[in-house]
């Protein structure tokens, strides 16, 4: 039936296209001879004119005929069919129910444990290219993120691992710092970790087991070289304070546009922490109350030994969001730096009266 209608539209256009020129023709014809002073006749451009609209109407009222015929799947028949059809699916046997970590698909990884989904990690977004879970981590309390970069699929070698301390806000500035910095070869490609709890400088994260879980489901590093820790805005001085506590968890440890007052009375309880601690505290061109901190933390530094710090104040741009992803790029180079010196022995000569300060740039 709508095939019939269908047709019937198509042949009221063409007629309608017919009719209408061979009145306009004829129009013209009889208008021409009022020059010769020829009484016009105007009986045949009218029922012309008149086919026209009737092919019009023809096709309107097949476009509206189409428009309420029921189509397959819907009206009376549709509604016959489903009853059979859920006879028919309560009759198929069922398989068992899918959780929510079941559909969950992670990264490729070089062992079959590397899967997220078996650890209640489950995909939350693609920022930066990466992909970013969320969840719990085996033998680990507290809930983390867990950005692994583009770079991460299909890697020969296991990446190394930022242990990053930041607002949620923030994150993902520094994920567009580090894939910038991985893309433009200034820095090595990193999986970054995440707690989700809220930064306090005085209590320390599980490191150990943090490494071990985060090896046994990814193919990242989980030896003290193969580890950073990376702190933005209020996470800075966390990740200032883990490096300054315990050297040998961590290869180094970057603060950016951070605060540092309340690490002042650490000082004197860190200064017999063994080992060097590898510290880049960097600040925006125009932070200047960061730059006061950061001048301070170098002040209450002097005394304690075996401290290599390097401070920057060069990062700048339009915005906000632009200076902190260019703080994270300039972290990344550093991190790398000291990361790529992986086996090498550490100072063991006398201790300095004060901490090396050297400036890196962007």
């Amino acid at each position: 039936m709508i095939l019939w209608w269908v047709g019937l539209a198509l042949f009221g256009v063409v007629a309608a296209v017919w009719a209408g020129g061979s009145a306009l023709a004829a129009w013209r014809e009889q208008r021409a001879g009022l020059v010769y002073e020829l009484t016009p006749c105007y009986r045949g451009t009218a029922l012309r004119g008149a086919a026209a609209v009737v092919a019009v109407g023809c096709v309107c009222a097949s476009g509206v005929a189409v428009g309420l015929s029921p189509h397959p799947g819907t009206g009376s028949g549709a509604a016959a069919a489903r009853p059979l059809r859920a006879a028919a699916a309560s009759a198929r046997p069922q398989g068992p129910a899918r959780t929510p970590a079941a559909r969950h698909t992670g990264p490729a990884a070089s062992a079959p444990s590397s899967s997220p989904s078996s650890i209640g990690l489950l995909t939350v977004g693609h920022p930066s290219s990466g992909q970013l879970l969320e969840g719990t981590l085996p033998g680990v309390p507290g809930r983390y993120r867990v950005w692994l970069p583009k770079q991460y699929q299909g890697r020969a070698t296991p990446l190394q691992v930022l242990l990053v301390r930041a607002d949620a806000a923030q994150l993902g500035s520094v994920f567009d710092g580090l894939q910038s910095a991985a893309e433009l070869s200034r820095a090595n490609p990193f999986v970054a970790v995440v707690p989700l709890a809220g930064c306090d400088p005085t209590a320390q994260l599980p490191a150990d087991a943090l490494r071990r879980a985060m090896a046994a489901r990814f193919h990242v590093r989980k030896d003290a070289q193969g580890w950073a820790l990376l702190g933005l805005g209020a996470g800075a001085p966390c990740a200032v304070a883990e490096e300054l506590a315990h050297p040998p968890l961590f290869t180094a440890a970057a603060g950016l546009s951070g605060r540092y007052e309340a690490l002042l009375p650490l000082r004197g309880a860190n200064a017999a922490a063994p080992g060097t601690a590898h510290l880049l505290v960097a600040d925006t061109a125009a932070d200047t109350a960061g730059q006061q901190s950061t001048a301070r933390l170098r002040t209450a530094l002097a005394a304690r030994p075996r401290t290599d710090l390097r401070t920057a104040a060069t990062a700048q741009d339009f915005s906000p969001d632009r200076e902190r992803f260019r703080l994270v790029r300039q972290a990344a180079g550093y991190l790398t730096e000291l990361l790529a010196a992986q086996g090498s022995a550490q100072p063991t000569g006398p201790a300095s009266a004060a901490p090396s300060v050297r400036a890196t740039g962007q």
